[in-house]
């Protein structure tokens, strides 16, 4: 690597990835407080993909939908780590009980050390510590390869995760009686986080919730 590069190395990593402007995190104080939060709280509802509850911290608009495309199709995982506490910081409020269990949606294929740069693991690590509870990476498998969410329509949406996770030889025995939080970056339709639930109360955990980074306006509810 020449000198140059390296140079530009260095003032990348202080700028914010978002508005380029000189910053100490990738994303600078102003961008991340332009934000939209959701409603605080617990949220019961009939996703597209079926009943579910859970917790999504912002809306999937604007500037953080912007960090999470970088962050996703881009692999810039610097992101990762200051968006998973920005999760678990507003997540701080909410009662799980003792010694929840956060397991990561997981992507395709043996987990390695690229896999635990992901969000969701990232996340799981930070809320564990926060909730005194554990981090169940490796608990949910996905067992096939399958094309981005954000490239397919609604519909396609739940066809493509339809039966494509399993899980581990040893999750019964960590998941039994616990309360589960599926943690993942976004929630559409709810396909993904129904398809884990429903594999996970295969283990008879206590219950099973969610925790997402954000959320979209536009198709969050069934009928469509």
């Amino acid at each position: 690597m020449s000198v140059l590069s390296v140079l530009r190395q260095v003032l990348a990593d202080k700028a914010c990835f978002l508005c380029g402007e000189e910053s100490s995190l990738p994303i600078c104080q102003r961008c991340a407080s332009s934000f939209r939060a959701c409603d605080p709280g617990w949220s019961d509802g009939h996703l597209a993909a079926g009943p579910a509850s859970g917790f999504s911290a912002y809306w999937y608009e604007g500037t953080l939908r912007q960090a999470i495309l970088q962050m996703k199709v881009r692999g810039e995982y610097q992101l990762a780590g200051q968006l998973s506490g920005m999760l678990a910081s507003l997540a701080e409020a909410l009662l799980l009980g003792d010694r929840p269990v956060f397991v990561p949606v997981p992507r395709f294929g043996a987990r390695d050390e690229r896999d635990l740069r992901h969000f969701p693991h990232v996340a799981c690590r930070m809320l564990s510590a926060d909730f005194k509870g554990n981090s169940g990476s490796g608990l949910l498998l996905k067992t096939r390869r399958t094309p981005l969410q954000t490239q397919l329509s609604d519909v396609k949406r739940l066809k493509n995760v339809d039966g494509v996770f399993e899980l581990s030889s040893n999750a019964a025995g960590e998941l039994r009686g616990r309360t589960v939080v599926i943690v993942d970056d976004v929630l559409t339709t709810g396909a993904t986080v129904c398809a884990a639930a429903n594999t996970i109360l295969q283990a008879r955990p206590h219950q099973c919730l969610y925790l997402t980074l954000a959320r979209s306006r536009a198709t969050i509810r069934s009928g469509f």
